[in-house]
């Protein structure tokens, strides 16, 4: 049974994963609501504790909640409306894995498990996409930059053609 929240959170996170970002598509279904603070540690059911996640994500952050000194050194989940996760790691993308930028950043990816593989295969594939789009769009224009000198040329044609006829009859 879904969460009673589970529309507003899906549209809150526009049906992507919080935590790792895949989409429904890529999921195959849709995800599930994840409560950032886990009710086990006094999480609630308040908007602002409500995070869209992807099956794989919830199962790995599980119940876990850090104590103060946890927390101190880094080690708490990154919460994907409230912190800058990319003050804390990257995609390479020519690997598609995430890299750490702060001790926060490694934590979350060994947490979460950010680099498995169907993981880095979706942020390449994403990628590629991406490039592709870049490629035809590149492409629609050097055709409509041809299409414009085919028409300036025939119009060229047209007026020497003119030119020459009324040059003949004189």
């Amino acid at each position: 049974m879904p969460h009673p929240r589970h529309e507003p959170v899906r549209r809150t996170f526009d049906g992507r994963c919080g935590y790792c970002g895949v989409d429904e598509t890529a999921a195959g279904a849709e995800l599930t609501v994840d409560h950032y603070r886990p009710r086990s540690e006094g999480g609630t059911d308040d908007a602002d504790n409500l995070v869209y996640a992807c099956p794989k994500c919830n199962q790995y952050k599980g119940d876990y909640w850090p104590s103060p000194e946890e927390e101190a050194a880094g080690y708490y989940v990154l919460h994907p409306l409230r912190h800058d996760r990319p003050l804390h790691w990257r995609e390479n993308e020519i690997t598609g894995s995430v890299e750490p930028l702060t001790p926060t950043g490694a934590f979350n990816i060994e947490l979460l498990h950010l680099n498995r593989p169907p993981l880095v295969a979706h942020r390449l594939a994403l990628r590629a996409a991406d490039i592709l789009r870049k490629r035809i769009r590149l492409l629609q224009e050097q055709v409509e930059q041809r299409d414009q000198a085919i028409q300036l040329l025939q119009e060229y044609i047209g007026l020497l053609t003119r030119f020459i006829s009324g040059r003949s009859e004189s």
